[in-house]
């Protein structure tokens, strides 16, 4: 392999592994999103105000409003 070919390989490489890591910072981005707004809901359904759920779980107002919205519309669950 010539140098110029080896230098594209090694900076496809670089690019492909900082791509990964970007990959796996959102992923993990995600996933703690999802995990907030389970916790949220959860205390939504334990009556928790507002204001407590958005300093425990780093969501917004707006955010835990709407799935309070969100909570009221569904239907109640059978016994």
């Amino acid at each position: 392999m010539r140098s110029r070919e080896r230098g594209q390989y090694l900076a496809m490489n670089l690019h492909d592994r900082d791509m990964m890591k970007i990959g796996e910072r959102e992923g993990i981005a995600k996933g703690a999103q999802a995990k907030a707004i389970e916790t949220a809901r959860n205390m939504l359904k334990k009556n928790y105000p507002a204001s407590d759920i958005v300093e425990i779980t780093g969501l917004s107002l707006e955010q835990v409003l709407e799935l309070q919205k969100e909570l009221a519309a569904e239907p109640a669950p059978a016994n």
